[in-house]
């Protein structure tokens, strides 16, 4: 299994290509948090172990004026050209929302507006060891498949309580009185 960065670059990297987005844009613009994931790779796009993690970085960017968000996209994918990121989905006019990767190190960036005048940034790492090196137990969990414990036990058979019913005794028995009759 391979190295990666460990989850403080990942974390360090996303936040430096926010930053580097908010430099394609006018003086006055600024970051205003919005969420902040450290989500595991359950389903990684590269077939790779369990135990890593993705960390990713939203922030709504205030400071904008909406008649200009048209503007803005085309500077933050500039800047996005620029630095090795490769545009995978533009879904404007319809929708205000590009999604980019890059090149050489395969971060996730995109960016988004919405009609009520909101402007987001995000980015997101591959995935990525906690300390840089496959943990140990994902290093176990790459040995051949043992049998981990022993099959269940099947239920008890339950036995009833008491003993069926039988049709003709059910008709023939005196509800009112408590007692039956035969």
């Amino acid at each position: 299994m391979e190295s990666t960065i460990t989850e403080q670059q990942a974390r360090d990297k996303v936040e430096q290509y926010i930053q580097g987005a908010l430099s394609a844009l006018p003086a006055g613009a600024e970051l205003k948090p919005f969420t902040r994931n450290r989500s595991e790779c359950t389903d990684p796009t590269d077939k790779g172990p369990l135990g890593r993690f993705e960390i990713s970085a939203t922030y709504e960017i205030v400071g904008l004026d909406s008649a200009s968000f048209a503007e803005h996209f085309t500077a933050i994918t500039q800047w996005w050209e620029s630095h090795a990121f490769k545009i995978l989905t533009d879904s404007r006019p319809t929708d205000q929302y590009v999604f980019a990767r890059n090149t050489g190190d395969a971060f996730d960036m995109s960016i988004k507006a919405n009609d009520l005048g909101k402007f987001y940034v995000g980015a997101t790492s591959p995935c990525v060891w906690p300390n840089g090196t496959p943990e140990p137990q994902a290093l176990e969990a790459t040995a051949p498949e043992q049998p981990v414990a022993a099959p269940p036990e099947p239920e008890p058979v339950r036995k009833p309580r008491r003993a069926p019913v039988d049709d003709e005794d059910f008709a023939q028995t005196n509800w009112t009185d408590g007692g039956t009759s035969f």
